[in-house]
């Protein structure tokens, strides 16, 4: 399967995966009259115990070397792999924490997984989609507010800058990534071809550059 790299996001890009979603927002590369001048992480992965705290981007720009650890960090841990993180994802979970109540660091519980990886998943029945943004760095599953695991999906959900799923299982999580909006809450799946489509909004922008 070929995919864009995801770190090759234009203006115009970010802006049209937010159309409907009642936000007009800038790329990340962009930098907002009114956005601070540093963006941290506080990350904890629920199934490797493992901790970033780290600040990913300072003064307009993205920090190359905070950017591997937290490839790093979302790894495939079945496998041992990984692959880059769209940056989108990051400021993603910076406006996701900074709109949650919870003083809790983001509880990490699968970020970036190879195509064996989602397939296994999806072969076991978990709602996985065959698709899915986490094979292209731009998804993760987290949760933060053990009392309140929902809250998080309703502030990506309001934020609307991508995908956003509640999985209220045993362990509830949310889903959330930077795909085409659409929002959804399991047994429900999240609308089908999402991948395609944003394989063809790229394909359409390449060809007008």
């Amino acid at each position: 399967m070929k995919r864009p790299a995801s770190r090759s996001i234009t203006r115009r890009t970010a802006l049209t995966l937010t159309a409907g979603a009642g936000l007009l927002l800038a790329a990340p590369s962009i930098l907002r009259a009114d956005a601070p001048y540093k963006r941290a992480l506080n990350l904890q992965s629920l199934n490797s115990g493992e901790k970033l705290n780290i600040l990913y981007w300072a003064d307009g720009n993205y920090l190359p070397d905070a950017i591997k650890r937290v490839d790093w960090f979302m790894r495939d841990l079945r496998e041992n792999k990984t692959t880059p993180t769209d940056p989108r994802l990051l400021d993603l979970l910076h406006d996701i924490d900074a709109n949650t109540r919870s003083k809790n660091p983001i509880y990490t519980m699968s970020g970036y997984r190879t195509e064996r990886t989602n397939a296994w998943l999806d072969a076991r029945g978990n709602g996985v989609d065959p698709g899915s943004f986490h094979m292209r760095g731009m998804a993760i599953d987290i949760t933060q507010d053990f009392h309140d695991p929902e809250e998080v999906y309703r502030v990506a959900k309001k934020l609307g800058r991508g995908g956003a799923g509640f999985y209220p299982t045993k362990t509830p999580y949310a889903h959330v990534d930077v795909g085409p909006v659409d929002a959804w809450v399991y047994p429900t799946p999240g609308r089908p071809g999402r991948d395609e489509e944003y394989d063809a909004m790229m394909a359409a922008e390449t060809q007008e550059s």
